[in-house]
């Protein structure tokens, strides 16, 4: 094997969708028509290409079962979902990116990304764990990479809030936690447990009760609900015109369109900013605010277009 070899974006493709279909798995053998199918190809090409990746040492064939991926497979596609999911946290959070066109701006960018620049880039994000679809970012351990692997809801106390990185069992059980708004990549917080084990869920602007029985099948971010530090978040969206002076909400949505959504995204109202009230006019009407180190200036009318999430201070 040619360690100093530099894979095609089309190589590095085929790892990486190895990667994915057996990402909340172990390394099981992958069927050549399951990746030719993921990947919109005909299942002769992708043998090709799968006895390519094989002779260079990044994949293991095994007959009659499938493709697994070798060591150097595994940290390859490992490193490349992890500049994609940082940059589509970034494009969608900070430029406020539709997701879609986020995501396919992310998976060009992904390949050609140094491993210095996503560090950093991670640090600017403050090391998010997962991306907007809800699937787990890669963290960077020293030289290693290490995706977390989440823990069941049942570990989660009440008070804390984390992010779905999956949802496990029956599709039922699936289908019906979807229904409800429990699904990758949206924040819960366990408002109470009761003494039957139900567990009540506050799931964006509703709540939601869920038995005991299913709790397991919701699977969470290990880090996210460890990292509340003396704040905690309320995950109910509300306008930014509600707050009061001397609370503070972050940015989940902007209800603004045209030339003046581009004049406050550029004073820093983006998606996951934390903004500051400072002082209300006498009669209601402007509202001053700090964000990123800034003082800003809206109308009530403006401000009730921001939909935010309350941060509590611990006493």
């Amino acid at each position: 094997m040619d360690n100093n070899k530099i894979l095609t974006v089309t190589e590095e493709m085929y790892l990486v969708t190895i990667r994915k279909i057996c990402e909340f798995c172990e390394n099981t053998p992958i069927p050549i028509p399951e990746i030719a199918k993921e990947l919109g190809v005909q299942p002769v090409s992708a043998s090709q290409m799968i006895n390519k990746l094989a002779e260079g040492g990044y994949v293991n064939y095994l007959p009659y079962k499938g493709v697994e991926l070798t060591e150097e497979g595994l940290d390859i596609s490992t490193r490349i979902l992890r500049h994609r999911r940082l940059w589509e946290v970034f494009l969608v959070k900070v430029l406020n990116m539709d997701l879609e066109e986020a995501d396919n701006l992310a998976c060009q960018i992904e390949h050609v990304t140094p491993a210095d620049v996503a560090n950093r880039l991670a640090n600017f994000l403050d090391n998010p764990t997962v991306c907007y679809h809800g699937e787990p970012i890669p963290m960077q351990k020293g030289d290693q990479l290490i995706t977390p692997e989440g823990i069941s809801l049942g570990s989660l106390k009440v008070g804390q809030t984390s992010q779905v990185i999956r949802v496990d069992g029956e599709n039922t059980t699936i289908k019906f936690l979807s229904d409800e708004g429990i699904f990758p990549g949206v924040h819960i917080s366990l408002l109470a447990i009761g003494s039957n084990g139900d567990r009540l869920l506050g799931v964006r602007d509703k709540h939601i009760l869920i038995s005991d029985s299913i709790t397991d099948a919701i699977v969470i971010s290990n880090v996210n609900h460890m990292k509340q530090s003396g704040k905690e978040k309320q995950m109910t969206a509300i306008p930014l015109s509600d707050l009061t002076v001397g609370q503070k909400g972050i940015i989940q949505k902007l209800n603004f369109k045209g030339s003046i959504r581009q004049r406050l995204l550029a004073m820093g109202l983006v998606i996951g900013e934390t903004i500051f009230v400072k002082r209300v006019a006498p009669l209601g009407d402007p509202i001053d605010f700090l964000v990123k180190g800034y003082d800003l200036s809206l109308r009530k009318s403006e401000a009730s277009d921001v939909l935010v999430t309350l941060v509590k201070e611990e006493l």
